[in-house]
C-alpha cells in the first residue's frame, strides 16, 4: 500500500488511524504463533506487498510479519559473533512463572499472561546471577532474530558513556562543539546530556500523533528510514537533512519529550567525534566481547544508510539478555571485558535527570502508570530510573529491558501488540519478589 499524505491527515482529523489499517485488512491480529508456525511463498510476498511505514505501527499481521524478518525488509549490518558460543546455565525456578500482576485482561500470574493470545508476547526471559530462571518463547524460536524497536537506544547511550569515560567527548558540552555542519541550526548550543536525556527542547517529540503525521519530523525520520519519499519534498531525505529542520519550542532540559530523532542525532554524533561506523563501533566496543547467540542484525535507513540505532535492531532474544548482563555483577560471565564502566553506572542510576521534568510533559506520567510503581526519571536513553536504582527500555509494540545490578537480575521479552507495552507491569512485581530479594 502506497503512502498517502493526504488519506493519513483526513484520519488524524477523525481521530481514526486504525482505519487505514482496517481498510486493506494490515490490522488483522493473528495470534503470534502464527510467527512461530512460519510463512508459505504467498504468505512473505503478500507481507512485501503490505509492508510499509504506516503498517509497522499497527500492531497487526503485517507488524508481526516484520518483526522476525526485518533484514529481509531492510539493508542490514550484519554483526556477526567474534567469540565461541558459551550458553548460560539454566535452572528454571517454576515460582518464577507464579509472580502476578495486574493487566489489562485481570490479575494474572506471569505463566497464565505469558501464555494469553491477548498479550501477544512472543519471548520472554530472566536471568539471575548469570543464570536463566525463566524461558519462554509461545510466539517465536528461540534462533528467530526479532526486533528490539527502542530498547536500542541504551546502545548508543553505552557508546556515548564510553566516550564520556575516555574524554572525547564533554556531557556538557554542546552540539555544534562537536558537529560543525550543525553551526546555525537550532541544535547547536544544545548540551549533550540534554539529548541523551530526551529534553532537546525541539520539535522533534515523538507522540501518535506525530508518528502518523506526515509533517512532522519525526515521521519524515522514519519514512526516510523506510525509504519512503518525504510528502513536502517527494524525495528520500537524508538523517541529517530531517534533523537540521529541527526548531527550539522550550529551553533545553526542562521537559522530557520522548523523541528517537534526538537519538539519531546521537549516532551522527558518534560517528563524527570516532570517524567510524556507529555499527563497527558496537561491534569493537560491546559486541565483539561477548559469545552472541548468533547475529547482531542493524538496521540501516533507506535514506542514507545510517544504523537506524533508535530501533531498527534486531537479534535473539539472548543476546538483548547478554546485552543487559553487562551491566550487573555477572557481566563476567558473558563479557572479556567490563564495558560498563562503574562511572557510567553511577551516572545512569544516581546522576538522575529531574522528576519534574520527567512529569512535566506527557511521557512520564504514561510510563509512570504503565509501570504502576514510582519513577524518579528517565535517563541518559533509559526510560524510568526507580528509587533503588533499577533500569527499563520500552520497545515499540512490546520489547523490554529491565536491568536490576544490584539484585543481578535482567529481564527481556519481544512481543507485537498494538498498545506496545504489555509486559511492564510484571516488571516490578519480578524484580521485587521474594525471590530476587534473598
Amino acid at each position: 500500500m502506497k503512502f498517502n499524505p493526504k488519506l493519513i491527515v483526513a484520519l488524524l482529523a477523525t481521530h481514526s488511524i486504525l482505519a487505514l489499517a482496517q481498510a486493506d485488512g494490515t490490522s488483522k491480529s493473528q495470534p503470534v504463533t502464527k510467527a512461530l508456525q512460519g510463512y508459505s511463498n504467498a504468505e512473505y510476498q503478500e507481507m512485501f506487498k503490505l509492508f510499509g511505514y504506516q503498517n509497522a505501527l499497527i500492531g497487526g499481521d503485517v507488524s508481526l510479519f516484520a518483526n522476525t524478518h526485518m533484514s529481509t525488509l531492510f539493508h542490514t549490518a550484519i554483526i556477526s559473533p567474534s567469540k565461541p558460543a558459551n550458553p548460560l546455565p539454566t535452572e528454571l525456578n517454576p515460582e518464577v512463572g507464579k509472580i502476578q500482576a495486574t493487566t489489562a485482561y485481570g490479575q494474572l500470574s506471569l505463566d497464565d499472561f505469558v501464555t494469553n493470545p491477548k498479550s501477544h508476547i512472543q519471548a520472554f526471559l530472566v536471568m539471575h546471577k548469570g543464570k536463566v530462571v525463566y524461558e519462554r518463547y509461545p510466539g517465536m524460536k528461540s534462533t528467530d532474530s526479532h526486533l528490539w524497536g527502542s530498547t536500542a537506544k541504551p546502545i548508543v547511550g553505552l557508546l556515548l558513556e564510553q566516550l564520556i569515560d575516555e574524554g572525547k567527548i564533554d556531557q556538557n558540552g554542546t552540539y555544534g562543539q562537536y558537529m560543525p555542519d550543525f553551526k546555525g541550526t537550532a541544535w547547536e548550543n544544545i548540551k549533550l546530556l540534554d539529548i541523551m536525556n530526551m529534553a532537546s527542547g525541539l520539535n522533534v517529540v515523538e507522540s501518535a500523533a506525530s508518528r502518523h503525521d506526515p509533517t512532522s519530523l519525526p515521521t519524515r525520520l522514519f519514512l526516510s528510514e523506510f525509504g519512503q519519499p518525504d510528502s513536502i519534498t517527494k524525495k528520500i531525505e537524508s538523517t541529517r537533512t530531517i534533523l537540521k529542520l529541527a526548531k527550539k519550542e522550550i529551553e533545553p532540559g526542562t521537559r522530557f519529550d520522548y523523541s528517537s530523532v534526538d537519538t539519531q542525532a546521537l549516532v551522527l554524533l558518534i560517528e563524527e567525534v570516532t570517524n567510524k561506523r556507529l555499527s563497527d563501533l558496537a561491534n569493537e566496543r560491546i559486541f565483539s566481547h561477548m559469545p552472541l547467540d548468533g547475529d547482531m542484525q542493524l538496521h540501516l535507513s533507506g535514506g542514507d544508510h545510517v544504523e537506524a540505532m533508535h530501533g531498527l535492531v534486531s537479534s535473539r532474544l539472548r543476546n538483548l539478555m547478554m546485552f543487559g548482563m553487562q551491566y550487573t555483577p555477572s557481566w563476567n560471565k558473558i563479557s572479556d571485558k567490563k564495558v560498563v564502566s562503574d562511572a557510567a553506572l553511577h551516572r545512569i542510576r544516581k546522576e538522575v535527570a529531574s522528576h519534574k521534568a520527567f512529569m512535566a510533559g506527557t511521557n512520564g506520567p504514561v510510563f509512570t502508570e504503565a509501570l504502576n510503581d514510582y519513577v524518579i526519571s528517565n535517563n541518559r536513553q533509559w526510560d524510568d530510573i526507580f528509587p533503588d536504582g533499577d533500569m527499563f527500555k520500552l520497545g515499540f509494540m512490546g520489547q523490554g529491558l529491565y536491568v536490576s545490578p544490584d539484585r543481578d537480575l535482567v529481564i527481556v521479552y519481544f512481543s507485537t501488540s498494538p498498545d506496545t507495552g504489555p509486559g511492564q507491569r510484571y516488571m516490578r512485581p519480578i524484580a521485587k519478589s521474594d525471590l530476587f530479594n534473598k
